[in-house]
């Protein structure tokens, strides 16, 4: 009977066993796949937060600075999900960002290249070559920081973290790989505590935000409408020796002073870090017979509610090459013939053929592109006939890839008629136009 008994208990004890693994085994298994169903998404793609937008042409690289780690980021535009590179670094002995002369700290912003120093202009603590950046930059100065001489440069002895008087020190051999991808006054530099990451769709949806400021901010400036110019300026903005009053003054006498301003821009940059967002990019300028081309950057904060330009800086570059880089592809009669296109798919009352104008991005007030092929197919139903009169049709290039159409509107649905002013904005996709905003203001006549 005992062996019985043993043989009982030894038999239960390996049913417990067996129990106990089945179910931890369930444990390891993702709830997903025990429910039979699909595997739960991807996490989203992680980006860094500093680079909002790259140019559509120009520098392919961008260099950030992690303080928190002693680490250089290199990444290009073609990947911007993973580092091209990444070299061990040495910054300011003291924490912090910098704001006074010899206060041994690393800015922390964003600045450009601004020099390339090679070594036989350079004392040897500074190894092979140096690279200095534009600190301090406009919006440093204006918050009365001071201090100069901020490189990136080499090294004639090992590498140690936190070992420099503010400059970001790499070995020889690493300053010397980095030199490759580095073009002056193109290539930016993101300085911060610690690299900091968000998901592609949150980065999109921001620089498409600070892309429609740009662009009503380059409007008014065209129309010459001083007050909504100089709403996008903070009351703190300054520009040299110009605060918010004398730059509204200075844009006031400008605008008497011509019947017409154009003004186009191309190759935008979008940078950020620590509640400041750098918008660099080429500006074609013509008023009257006066004609400038050159880098422009605006630099944004946000106060309590909104994103406003609290300093701005232009490096003027030679005319010659801003008539070869304005003439390349931009074609005002193509833009022209998709204006008629799409008005003449309005007419016609064809939806899909009116939609596929429209690119999927496309707002008008509050409607996005669902909302107005709702409200589009709710007039084409109750209208029986629609006519659309276009005058004084006006094209004005933006980018290479982006454009801006004006035009005086007359509106005709059987009994109803209205007259006003439209304003279409347009970027290209592939070999094809697309309307990303539209904006409509009646007028009495």
């Amino acid at each position: 009977m005992r062996r019985q008994g043993n043989r009982l208990v030894h038999a239960v004890g390996l049913s417990f066993c067996r129990i106990l693994i089945v179910l931890s085994l369930a444990c390891l298994i993702p709830a997903d796949f025990a429910r039979g169903s699909k595997p739960s998404a991807a996490p989203p793609t992680l980006v860094p937060a500093a680079f909002l937008k790259w140019p559509e042409k120009g520098p392919e690289y961008a260099v950030l600075v992690d303080k928190s780690t002693q680490r250089v980021f290199l990444y290009r535009k073609a990947d911007p999900h993973r580092p091209f590179r990444v070299y061990r670094a040495s910054t300011g002995e003291n924490d912090g960002p910098k704001t006074r002369l010899n206060d041994k700290k690393t800015p922390e912003g964003i600045y450009f290249f601004t020099e390339h120093i090679t070594d036989r202009f350079l004392a040897p603590r500074y190894g092979v070559m140096a690279f200095p950046i534009d600190y301090p930059n406009p919006v440093d100065k204006k918050d009365g920081k001071n201090g100069y001489g901020i490189w990136f440069h080499g090294l004639n002895k090992p590498l140690k973290p936190r070992d420099t008087n503010g400059c970001i020190a790499l070995n020889n051999r690493d300053i010397e790989d980095l030199a490759r991808f580095i073009t002056l006054h193109e290539t930016p530099i993101v300085i911060s505590p610690k690299l900091r990451m968000v998901d592609l769709r949150t980065l999109k949806e921001e620089a498409e935000f600070f892309e429609r400021l740009i662009t009503r901010w380059r409007q008014d400036w065209e129309e010459k409408d001083i007050r909504g110019y100089m709403s996008h300026y903070s009351r703190s903005f300054h520009s040299g020796w110009k605060g918010w009053y004398q730059w509204k003054e200075y844009k006031e006498r400008v605008a008497r002073k011509y019947a017409r301003i154009s003004v186009a821009i191309d190759n935008l940059w979008i940078l950020r870090n620590d509640g400041i967002v750098v918008a660099s990019f080429d500006q074609y300028y013509s008023g009257g017979t006066f004609k400038s081309y050159g880098r422009k950057k605006l630099y944004f904060q946000r106060n309590s509610l909104e994103w406003k330009i609290v300093s701005e800086d232009f490096r003027p570059l030679p005319l010659k090459r801003a008539a070869l880089r304005w003439k390349r592809s931009f074609d005002p009669a193509e833009v022209k013939e998709f204006i008629t296109s799409w008005k003449e798919a309005w007419e016609s009352k064809d939806l899909t053929a009116y939609l596929s104008h429209y690119d999927k991005t496309f707002r008008s007030g509050k409607m996005d592109i669902e909302a107005w092929k709702g409200y589009k197919g709710k007039l084409n139903h109750k209208y029986r006939r629609i006519r659309v009169s276009i005058r004084d049709l006006r094209v004005v290039k933006v980018s290479e890839q982006k454009a801006l159409a004006s035009f005086k509107q007359i509106y005709e649905a059987d009994t109803y008629k209205d007259y006003g002013l439209k304003k279409i904005s347009l970027i290209k996709r592939g070999d094809r136009w697309k309307i990303t905003r539209e904006e409509w203001q009646r007028v009495t006549r």
